[in-house]
């Protein structure tokens, strides 16, 4: 799900903004999306499992939920004015994931600051039964 949700992200071309290929994680204490804006670092894929119905003979159904979360910082002084169309272009991509037998998909945006930046991060959920 992880290259479904990247190649999304390079499908909308947003001026001024890069797709990075490297995880997010952090380099001498700090995120690489806080060191570098405008440029957006997809996750790893997730997956979460709960029961729905536990039978005695073993064979029991759960909703699993797969997501990835992609993060990507701004100037929080200065945001670009295309903000909002970029957040709308990202949640999007939840619409283009293909994951068979999904019954529910989710893109949930959350924001916070992180100094002079805006840090945005997207989640995409897809949850199914199997």
């Amino acid at each position: 799900m992880r290259t479904e949700v990247i190649n999304g992200i390079r499908s909308l071309a947003y001026t001024g903004f890069s797709v990075a290929d490297e995880l997010p994680f952090s380099d001498a204490g700090a995120d690489l999306y806080t060191k570098n804006p405008k440029r957006f670092y997809v996750d790893r894929t997730q997956f979460d499992s709960a029961p729905i119905i536990q039978t005695l003979n073993g064979v029991n159904i759960n909703n699993t939920t797969t997501s990835v979360t992609v993060y990507f910082t701004v100037d929080a002084k200065n945001t670009p004015a295309q903000l909002d169309t970029i957040i709308d272009g990202l949640r999007g991509i939840e619409d283009t994931l293909v994951l068979e037998g999904t019954h529910t998909r989710e893109s949930i945006v959350s924001t916070n600051y992180e100094g002079d930046l805006l840090v945005v991060q997207v989640e995409y959920r897809l949850t199914r039964i199997n």
